[in-house]
């Protein structure tokens, strides 16, 4: 996966679905609400990291439940809308 400036990860999630955990103070913990509910399906970003490199990348595509990386750069680079992200990850629960 490419490298991502972890404020453009962050609004593509906000936009997306997800929401920031105000509990967690050590890192920022984002879990995905659909439909008011909270999911088990969350990824977490380190204070004061910039941008996140591949490796990094590709650990958050596992959080988020991708199994490619072809469907999780469309989802950051957004031809993968928010109800084709809810579509997947409902068909996985």
């Amino acid at each position: 996966m490419k490298v991502r400036k972890t404020k453009e990860i962050k609004k593509v999630l906000n936009e997306k679905g997800f929401e920031l955990d105000p509990k967690k103070h050590h890192h920022e913990f984002y879990f995905l609400k659909i439909d008011g509910k909270k999911h088990n399906v969350y990824t977490y970003f380190s204070h004061g990291k910039r941008e996140y490199n591949s490796q990094l990348m590709s650990q958050i595509k596992k959080q988020l439940k991708f199994t490619d990386s072809k469907t999780a750069e469309d989802f950051f680079d957004c031809p993968f809308t928010k109800e084709m992200y809810f579509d997947m990850i409902k068909e996985k629960m």
